[in-house]
C-alpha cells in the first residue's frame, strides 16, 4: 500500500495528518521546529478556508500561512486518538 503524500495547504477541515517532510531551508525548518512541527508530528486541521491554515499541534493552536503550509508534506493519520 502506498502512502498518499500531499501538501499541508491541501488538507481539509477535520483532517488529522502526520508530517512526512519539510521542504524548506534551514530557517523555515528551524522556525517550524520551534512551533513543534517536525517529521512524525500529528497535526489536526481546524480551519482551511483559503487564508491562513488554523492547526492544532499537541495542546497548541495557531495559524500558518499558505506559503509555509505548501512546504510541509503530510499523509493522512489513521490512528485512534481519544480526546478526553
Amino acid at each position: 500500500m502506498t502512502n498518499n503524500i500531499f501538501n499541508l495547504s491541501d488538507a481539509k477541515i477535520g483532517d488529522r495528518v502526520r508530517v512526512v517532510e519539510i521542504d524548506g531551508g534551514r530557517k523555515v525548518t528551524n522556525r517550524l521546529m520551534e512551533l513543534g512541527i517536525m517529521e512524525g508530528v500529528i497535526i489536526d486541521i481546524a480551519n482551511s478556508g483559503g487564508g491562513p491554515l488554523i492547526i492544532t499541534v499537541g495542546n497548541s493552536r495557531f495559524a500558518l500561512g499558505q506559503g509555509i503550509a505548501r512546504k510541509i508534506k503530510v499523509e493522512k493519520a489513521y490512528e485512534n486518538v481519544s480526546n478526553n
